[in-house]
């Protein structure tokens, strides 16, 4: 049984990768939600048909089409509850019992959850600096195929990925695209952290690069605007979007939610959020980069996120991973252990730190407290 922290000891959590709290929208909201009750309250408390509020997805087309220089219409997006409703939808149109979905290692530990709750054997491929290894991903499609058995879909993480905070380059996501292509392995690119980049220009999506031909793209308004919208989608080409359609059987997601998103964005309040909560992620990144350069250099190593919300830490030789639970917990600091993002039991010698949803004044006593656990920690 863990110790309890000091009597006195307030934890500090950098575990759940959720928006700053002081961010939230709320004033905009509710005036948004009072235009579309007043304009169009009776459809909005309806039912609404399964692919989602077309004026929705009608933003979200001409949202897209700016920035990737696409063509794209309300035919090609379904609205879904948040990302990982898009890839259950598009797991459950897609995979049949025994089917191979490869994903990325480490990765969120939900999506993987979904993908084998449809009975899909999983084969995960290692992801560095740069994304994901695409040796080892044409490796693991060659030992798939020797073994008999047909890989379907590829999952990524593409944009400051969830754990690792790594971002794919643009040459591995054309050599992954022609892989995919060659094997006929649809890429679903969840892009949750993508809209969050700490000043560089945003890399084009797989969908993009592909010409629309074997990659799909899952996105989300819970890390930009609020995990509690629950609203996300399904962006392809219209024979995947029917097909995931199809197999949705819950009336689709809240018409009301829907309406209130659109009337945001439509006024430019989204254009205006994201780059002023992008530049509160950037410095709480900044902060605890500080923080762990003076405190914890001797015990872990870490790349520098381009965006998103996460810290991913290697663990030095010397620290032990069950040590550092007991010491954290004790200290007063909650992180998520490496092991919780790999499927295969690895992992124990990495730990994920998450900045967004921390107070900004609280992370230089979060990092000195995570640095004395270390300090513990270390043979």
């Amino acid at each position: 049984m863990r110790p309890e922290p000091p009597p006195g000891v307030e934890p500090i959590q950098l575990t759940g990768g959720i928006p700053d709290p002081a961010s939230l929208p709320i004033d905009d909201l509710i005036a948004s939600n009072e235009r579309v009750l007043r304009r169009e309250g009776v459809f909005a408390l309806q039912y609404g048909g399964p692919q989602g509020y077309p004026g929705l997805r009608e933003w979200l087309a001409h949202d897209v089409n700016r920035r990737e220089g696409l063509d794209l219409g309300p035919e090609n997006f379904v609205l879904t509850t948040g990302s990982s409703g898009a890839l259950e939808n598009l797991c459950e149109a897609l995979l049949d019992p025994g089917d191979v979905a490869i994903i990325e290692r480490p990765t969120y530990p939900g999506s993987t959850r979904l993908v084998m709750s449809c009975l899909a054997e999983i084969e995960g491929v290692p992801v560095d600096a740069d994304g994901i290894d695409v040796d080892a991903l044409e490796q693991t499609v060659a030992r798939v195929k020797a073994a008999g058995k047909r890989a379907k879909l590829l999952y990524t993480i593409s944009n400051f990925q969830n754990p690792a905070a790594s971002t794919l380059s643009i040459g591995r996501r054309k050599r992954i695209i022609e892989i995919c292509r060659r094997e006929h392995i649809l890429i679903a690119q969840d892009d949750a952290y993508g809209p969050i980049s700490f000043g560089e220009a945003p890399l084009p999506s797989l969908f993009a690069l592909s010409g629309g031909d074997g990659a799909v793209l899952l996105g989300t308004f819970s890390k930009t605007l609020a995990t509690g919208l629950r609203i996300g989608w399904l962006m392809g080409a219209q024979k995947i979007v029917d097909a995931v359609t199809r197999v949705r059987f819950d009336m689709g997601v809240s018409p009301w939610t829907s309406r209130v998103i659109a009337d945001y964005c439509e006024a430019g309040k989204y254009d205006e959020h994201v780059p002023r909560v992008t530049e509160i992620y950037r410095r709480k990144r900044d902060i605890m980069l500080d923080a762990l350069n003076e405190r914890c250099g001797r015990y872990a190593r870490w790349d520098v996120p381009k965006g998103g919300f996460f810290l991913w830490l290697q663990l030095s030789e010397g620290v032990d991973p069950r040590e550092l639970d007991e010491a954290a917990w004790e200290e007063g600091i909650g992180y998520v252990g490496g092991k919780a993002f790999f499927d295969n039991g690895d992992g124990a010698n990495y730990a994920r730190l998450c900045f967004s949803n921390v107070a900004e004044s609280d992370i230089p006593e979060a990092i000195m407290r995570f640095g004395r656990a270390l300090e513990r920690a270390a043979r």
